[in-house]
């Protein structure tokens, strides 16, 4: 890229400002619509390309931020953020296929980071974001480092390029490039001013960048901190850049700079801007100024409406089921919940019959060994237990329609059943219980279990009949039996003032969440065709909503039809004649919910679901501008970025394409590994998980990767894959897991990515 060459054309007008005293900041950036999103919001509509917001890619733009995002900085009381507590993320085929299991394992880590910063806290995981001291000293004022066998080659880490993208999918955005802002340019200036550009032009520059003292022992709604000049530590002034009608855009931008240009503290947030992550660079962890952004958006003290007239809806899916002010509850009574196995092998009409009132909101049907099966999305039905790791018998019956053995010729057939099979199968078919929410309530709240059942639902796959003459008939028929567990539920019925609940979106002052938790979609749970899960997952959480200077417990319940993140790859440079996109590696969407924003405001409001992120696959790419320079890669003017995953240790950088990894995958289509999610340790309580494989050839020997991370204090392995012990210390471990089975005369490996979190 000719950065320099285009910043030598643009002409500079030096503006530099320098604050003074000691600063220990917690700054942060929060994130939100500019001027040229879709819809505009009501306020910020100063934030347009002519001066520096969402500059758009292509050959020739300058001065510095290639991003043609539609988003911009916002004023504290104006922010965005999350209110969904679990969030689930997987792969499109074009990421799995290109970047292979080492790139998923990459994406992984980084979501990892965000879970343990929400959770592993000196006071305990059930405070959250919360429980971290006042001044955040936990965290770093640099989590950057460089490896320099990957900067020699130009690589850039898919890990530390998605935790500052999920940053911003968080609510925060660069706060280095906000620091300093233009909010109007104006020509001429003074009125009547004549003379070269840029004499007669005049700049009102704003800080976008907050400083802020939060605890949940001293908030104080009206002191809302300052506007700071510091990140992480580090003093920011700045300079206007001018281009006086160049055909390039922006026309003019505050471009930040630091008095001492050694220190280099730029927060995970800022990893994609002004901060930008260099190749070479990657993150170890977050800052202390992103976990300052995190705490202020999403701590337990910070309600959206600090001043009062604010509103946030309820996270978009989901509704509320019990609580708010009005709610109330009926009499308890007995409830018994429905096997989830009917749902698969059953079509609408029937199970329409079956379950009066069933809400379904789309179905779509697959063809599994034969016979058709559906996938519904339900507006109503609450899965109350679930699995995907479900034993199944397949079951044949043959039967034999013929006269007696040495019967008189004419004798009557009859019939017998000559042979039964059974055979007992892992499949990733989902069984377990449901229950269904009563039209024109508001949900139930579950009290206890009265009782438990084992109950079968057999599925008949068909029939055939061989009848070589008229007195014998042979009958072969199949089966899919499904064993599963029904529970008798002592409930009660919701009931609820308008507004509150049974509607599917509330509107109120709520309370930050503290705690955001991703979950990655089990591939076998995600049908890429239709975007959809195969099996819906359900959640319900709670959010304290204040009304009339009272807080309440709103229970919500989200059933999740489609992950909230979506990661996929694909070749982002345009054809011939379409010129150049200079520094795009990426494209993203953020959806705001701007319904709440205030008169004549950019906001507050929520990001909703769906996102996708998308990572530039063109693979190495020689840039050759001029007829000196048209000698082969050797005299290219400049060697585009190459994915890659590093750190800090003397392995080497993994280049994607992965032949290993990809190689993996392959491996995974000829010999599955069970479970695909590890569940939920506690510490110091014993923990036990086994692991299983189908397909291949037994026997299986387990073991860790090569390079992989250990597993958490005090837990092991066995060959026979046994993870075991009495976990030491709580947090959300990563590790990688080989199994090599027995085929000859090349065994072959499967590796498979994993994490515990422990409580």
């Amino acid at each position: 890229m000719k950065l320099r060459m285009l910043q030598l054309m643009k002409r500079f007008l030096w503006i530099g400002l320098l604050a003074s005293g000691l600063q220990t900041a917690l700054a942060f950036s929060l994130l939100g619509p500019s001027a040229t999103y879709s819809p505009a919001p009501q306020g910020d509509l100063w934030q347009v390309v002519t001066i520096g917001y969402t500059t758009p890619n292509g050959d020739g733009v300058a001065p510095y931020i290639f991003d043609s995002a539609p988003y911009g900085p916002k004023n504290l009381g104006e922010g965005y953020r999350r209110n969904t507590p679990v969030m689930y993320y997987t792969f499109d085929p074009s990421f799995s296929d290109w970047f292979g299991s080492n790139g998923e394992d990459a994406v992984q880590q980084a979501f990892d980071i965000l879970n343990n910063a929400f959770t592993n806290n000196p006071t305990g995981v059930t405070n959250g974001i919360d429980g971290y001291s006042a001044n955040l000293s936990e965290f770093p004022l640099n989590s950057q480092g460089e490896n320099y066998t990957a900067a020699g080659l130009g690589l850039l880490d898919v890990k530390s390029f998605t935790l500052s993208l999920l940053m911003e999918q968080l609510g925060l955005t660069d706060a280095i490039r906000y620091t300093w802002t233009l909010h109007n340019r104006v020509t001429p200036y003074p009125a009547g001013c004549t003379g070269p550009c840029p004499l007669c032009l005049g700049y009102l520059v704003v800080m976008r960048n907050f400083d802020f003292y939060l605890t949940p022992l001293n908030y104080n709604p009206p002191d809302w901190g300052q506007y700071s000049p510091y990140v992480n530590g580090e003093l920011y002034t700045y300079y206007i850049s001018e281009d006086c009608g160049l055909p390039y855009a922006p026309d003019a931008d505050a471009f930040e700079i630091p008095p001492d240009p050694i220190i280099n503290n730029a927060p995970v947030a800022s990893g994609h801007g002004e901060g930008d992550l260099h190749t070479g660079f990657f993150y170890t962890g977050l800052t202390r100024d992103d976990a300052a952004g995190l705490r202020w958006l999403y701590s337990s003290n910070n309600f959206d409406t600090p001043s009062a007239g604010y509103l946030e809806s309820s996270a978009a899916g989901s509704v509320a089921v019990s609580g708010g002010s009005g709610g109330g509850n009926g009499p308890p009574f007995q409830l018994t919940t429905s096997s989830l196995a009917i749902l698969s092998f059953t079509d609408p009409a029937t199970l329409q019959t079956l379950f009066p009132g069933l809400v379904i909101n789309s179905v779509t049907t697959n063809l599994v060994n034969g016979q058709t099966s559906y996938v519904y999305t339900f507006g109503n039905l609450v899965t109350y237990s679930s699995s995907s790791n479900t034993p199944v018998q397949i079951q044949v019956l043959t039967i034999k329609i013929a006269p007696p053995i040495g019967a008189p010729a004419g004798t009557a057939p009859v019939t017998n059943t000559t042979s039964r099979t059974t055979t007992v199968v892992q499949s990733n078919l989902l069984s377990g219980d449901f229950y269904i929410i009563p039209t024109n309530s508001c949900g139930l709240t579950v009290l206890g279990v009265v009782a438990t059942n084992v109950t079968t639902v057999t599925n008949f796959f068909g029939a055939v009949t061989n009848a070589p003459n008229s007195a014998t008939t042979v009958i072969t028929s199949t089966n899919r039996i499904i064993t599963s567990t029904n529970h008798v539920l002592l409930v009660t019925l919701c009931t609820s003032a308008p507004g509150t609940t049974n509607s599917a979106s509330v509107v109120g002052d709520f309370q930050g969440i503290e705690r955001v938790q991703f979950v990655r979609v089990s591939d076998g749970n995600y049908d890429y065709l239709t975007g959809q899960f195969y099996n819906p997952t359900t959640n319900q959480y709670s959010m304290v909503l204040m009304r009339n200077g009272q807080a309440s417990t709103v229970v919500f319940q989200r059933v999740v039809t489609t992950p909230d993140f979506v990661f996929r790859a694909q070749d982002m440079q345009l054809g011939p004649g379409g010129g150049f996109i200079f520094g795009t590696t990426y494209q993203r969407n953020l959806v705001f919910n701007q319904s709440n924003e205030g008169a004549g405001l950019a906001g507050p409001g929520t990001l909703d679901p769906p996102s996708t992120i998308t990572y530039d696959k063109v693979g190495p790419t020689y840039f050759n501008y001029s007829s000196s320079f048209l000698n082969g890669p050797d005299a290219a003017a400049d060697r585009w970025f190459i994915w890659s995953s590093f750190d800090g240790t003397t392995n080497a950088p993994v280049i994607y394409p992965n032949g290993t990894s990809i190689a993996n995958l392959a491996a995974e289509a000829l010999i599955q590994i069970s479970p695909t999610t590890l569940p939920d340790a506690t510490n110091g309580i014993s923990y036990n998980a086994v692991l299983s494989a189908a397909g291949g050839q037994a026997p299986y020997a387990w073991g860790l990767a090569s390079g992989s991370s250990a597993l958490p204090g005090n837990l092991t392995l066995s060959p026979a894959g046994v993870i075991s012990g009495t976990p030491a210390e709580s947090g959300t471990f990563d590790f990688v897991i080989q199994m090599t089975d027995s085929s000859l005369p090349t065994p072959t490996s499967v590796r498979m990515d994993y994490s515990i979190t422990i409580h």
